[in-house]
C-alpha cells in the first residue's frame, strides 16, 4: 500500500488528518443557528397566544 502513495505526485496527494473549517463557514453556521432558533421562539409563542 506505501509502494502506492509514491507514485502519485506530491501536489496530487490529499492531506490526511484534520483540518479546521474556515472561520467564515463557522461564524455562518452560528449565525443561522440564532437566526433559527429565533424562529421557533416566535413560532411557539404565536401558538401560546391562539394561533393566526
Amino acid at each position: 500500500m506505501e509502494e502506492q502513495r509514491i507514485d502519485i505526485p506530491e501536489e496530487e496527494r490529499i492531506e490526511e488528518g484534520y483540518q479546521p473549517r474556515p472561520a467564515w463557514q463557522v461564524w455562518a453556521a452560528r449565525i443561522a443557528l440564532v437566526i433559527f432558533v429565533g424562529l421557533i421562539i416566535m413560532y411557539y409563542i404565536n401558538i401560546a397566544r391562539g394561533g393566526l
